[in-house]
């Protein structure tokens, strides 16, 4: 409170005393119990008064030190058991939540992760028989965790993802992540088929088209084939050409559908000479090629060379049958799905 809010509650206190002792003690000669409990009265309910007008301000300062969030995060997984990396992972842990200057700046918080999250009091708490490796969980937990807050994150893990999410788009981009990478770390040539896009379905004689994505993992320069082929027979085969500088590359072809039904086709990128990992090298896609022409019928009342025009010109699409009729032979119209009338006239009423 201001100094000028005490002074009037102390003038305050001093009317109010002043108007009680005037109506109950000035110039009067009753002195009981009854009229000081009625002046204390009087005096309150005069104080209150004046209290609820002056309105006084009582305020208080605290100083509270809150810490930033630092989430240390175990990667969980059987892999770092197959690495014979758990005992790094444990060490390091241990080292990290321990450190005095670590302690004195950030609120260390342990988490351990494989299909999913959760928190442990101690890195010797993490398991390690996870059977999935998900980094985007650790992502999408941290955001739901620490919302609205801006913090960095230490991942201890060996950074090999088996499902989920592209952890890589991921995380905040305004809180980082400081990752320790453990097991062997070494990177081997490799060619990979990353994805492939294609349509689910294809109509019978027709071309669909295929996009597939392509990486190579390497510094020298490489060529090798990529083919896509369907049981034993090859459909498309060209030379690619890998370098430090073109390590991605998207490969896009319209294949046949010249079989009808359910189709089963495999991408596979030939290996090179030193590549450990094959398995990456080939996948399968799938695509149900559909038999269903439009039915079109070109009714026409005279014989014209450019009724014959038009129905090749319409068929040069294998999904569409031309009919030509005559205005009389119009009964079962119900079966087409698209009618032309040629050159029209008094013969075309029933139609």
């Amino acid at each position: 409170m201001t100094f000028n809010t005490i002074l009037l509650l102390l003038l305050s206190a001093t009317v109010a005393a002043g108007l009680s002792f005037y109506h109950y003690f000035y110039k009067s000669k009753i002195k009981s119990t009854t009229i000081y409990g009625l002046a204390i009265l009087r005096f309150l309910a005069i104080f209150g008064l004046l209290l609820l007008l002056i309105n006084p301000i009582i305020t208080r300062n605290s100083l509270e030190i809150i810490k930033t969030p630092l989430p240390i995060i175990i990667d969980n997984s059987s892999s770092i058991l197959h690495l014979k990396a758990n005992q790094a992972t444990i060490e390091t842990a241990t080292i990290l939540n321990s450190n005095s200057e670590l302690k004195n700046k950030f609120d260390i918080q342990l988490f351990a992760f494989d299909s999913d999250f959760k928190s442990i009091a101690n890195p010797d708490d993490a398991t390690f028989k996870g059977n999935q490796t998900e980094i985007d969980v650790v992502a999408k937990n941290l955001k739901s965790n620490f919302k609205n807050q801006y913090f960095p994150t230490i991942l201890i893990s060996d950074g090999n993802q088996t499902s989920g999410s592209d952890y890589v788009f991921s995380f905040n981009t305004d809180n980082k992540v400081f990752p320790v990478i453990v097991g062997d770390t070494t990177q081997f040539v490799d060619l990979k088929i990353n994805q492939i896009n294609a349509n689910k379905y294809a109509f019978y004689k027709n071309k669909f088209p295929v996009e597939v994505f392509l990486h190579y993992t390497g510094t020298k320069s490489i060529a090798t084939n990529f083919s896509i082929s369907q049981g034993n027979t090859i459909i498309s085969k060209q030379m690619l050409s890998f370098s430090n500088n073109k390590k991605e590359q998207i490969v896009s072809l319209l294949l046949p559908a010249s079989s009808k039904g359910f189709q089963t086709f495999t991408a596979v990128l030939q290996p090179i000479s030193g590549e450990k990992n094959t398995y990456n090298n080939s996948k399968k896609f799938a695509v149900e090629v559909l038999d269903q022409k439009t039915e079109i019928a070109l009714i026409s009342a005279i014989n014209h060379p450019d009724i014959g025009s038009l129905k090749r010109s319409i068929e040069t699409n294998s999904q569409r049958k031309v009919t030509v009729l005559k205005p009389q032979e119009t009964q079962n119209l119900e079966k087409y799905n698209v009618l032309i009338l040629y050159q029209p006239n008094a013969s075309f009423k029933t139609v």
